[in-house]
């Protein structure tokens, strides 16, 4: 079964599982060990499956994969279950249409940028936008703030690997920014300044019209946008700026993470030793903190270890990007690195307080059988490329 399989990308996949195994017995006990157990056995199952799949195949069946999770998403949005709508429950099973839209976008981003020969404009970006704009929003709508926002570093990424110069690509975003920098007034101002003097030097009238344009829409809209967050979004943002705002209430859980990451100092507490466990101070400690545990558990060495795992297996997947000779291949590939790296960069600085709390799991590690699922059959995919990296069609 692992004949010709990379175990460069397999191996560091399976000891983070096993990680996230081990920390999901201590924080949340042998049953929710064993279930996670499970959902492990079949996931490396279908990443076997999956890499006996050509990626000629997964290049033809990407539109009918997207369709059908799009589908998936507004049917979720029109049942009848508990708010938020996010999971479709058949008994004791239920799983979560948005992990698996992640990958099904990827594809098809892949599949119409490996078509086309040039990307030089904004209107080429047009497309690709639609594609990932449409399941982001609908996972909005969930609600679901944190796995939408993470469609949108998936397509930059991809974009740039497709083709587009990094220029119009920041150009084209920069609205993004404009909007996050109008929370002061000062810090615009400033940034829509050093914007109009790239802005000149870019030398394209279009761009420049476009760039100030939009970015001042963007900064001067804000507020409204701001006011359309629900009351739990607005609190997660401020709880991030000021933590001590509210130590009982929204920034609890920064604050507890925070205790529970330093309190493991160098070498950790040990084993099933940590109080998060025992005294349940930290809430979701199996699920999106995760890594909270795992480092008053295991210290800073932990820690360490941990993220040389993941560093690695971001770098051979990497390799394979720029060693695969398929055009879409190669950009389905960094789509995934892009996805895996962006979520867990969301995570672990969720828990060490560097960004706002956007409930995302940390991939292969966190407790949750649809994240986990996802993630495999990513790495399935890219398995797959391995077998065929050096074949141009």
């Amino acid at each position: 079964m692992f004949k010709k399989i990379d175990h460069k990308i397999l191996a560091p996949v399976i000891i983070l599982s096993i990680v996230g195994l081990l920390m999901i017995f201590s924080t949340a006990g042998l049953s929710y060990a064993l279930r996670q157990g499970i959902w492990f056995i079949v996931a490396l199952s279908l990443a076997l499956t999956f890499s006996k799949v050509s990626p000629r195949i997964w290049y033809n069946i990407s539109p009918f994969i997207y369709a059908v999770t799009i589908i998936l998403l507004f049917v979720i949005l029109f049942s009848h279950g508990v708010y938020p709508k996010r999971w479709f429950r058949l008994g004791w099973f239920s799983f979560q249409p948005s992990e698996f839209a992640k990958l099904a976008t990827i594809l098809i981003l892949a599949n119409f940028l490996a078509r086309r020969k040039k990307m030089e404009s904004f209107a080429d970006m047009f497309i690709p936008l639609l594609i990932a704009t449409i399941p982001a929003a609908l996972i909005f709508v969930e609600p679901d703030l944190g796995a939408a926002q993470i469609f949108f570093p998936i397509l930059i990424v991809m974009l740039y690997w497709g083709g587009m110069p990094g220029a119009k690509i920041f150009i084209f975003f920069s609205p993004i920014i404009s909007a996050a920098a109008s929370f002061s007034i000062y810090i615009w101002v400033f940034y829509i300044i050093a914007l109009t003097v790239f802005l000149y030097f870019h030398r394209q009238l279009g761009d420049f019209v476009y760039g100030l344009v939009s970015n001042s829409l963007a900064g001067l809209t804000m507020p409204i946008v701001w006011h359309s967050l629900k009351a739990y979004q607005q609190k997660r943002i401020i709880s991030f700026f000021s933590p001590w705002v509210d130590p009982q209430g929204m920034s609890w859980q920064i604050i507890q993470s925070k205790i529970a990451i330093g309190s493991g100092r160098l070498f950790g507490k040990g084993f099933l030793s940590g109080t998060q466990k025992k005294l349940e101070f930290l809430p979701e400690r199996h699920t999106d903190f995760i890594f909270s545990c795992l480092g008053e558990e295991f210290g800073l060495i932990g820690i360490t270890l941990t993220l040389l795992i993941i560093v690695y297996l971001l770098y051979r997947i990497i390799v394979l990007v720029k060693e695969t000779k398929n055009r879409f291949s190669s950009i389905c590939a960094c789509g995934i690195c892009a996805w895996l790296g962006y979520q867990t960069f969301l995570n672990i600085g969720m828990t060490i307080g560097l960004l706002p709390i956007t409930g995302v799991p940390l991939p292969f590690i966190s407790y949750g059988g649809s994240s986990l699922l996802a993630s495999f059959m990513a790495i399935g995919v890219c398995l797959a490329i391995t077998k065929s990296k050096l074949e141009y069609s």
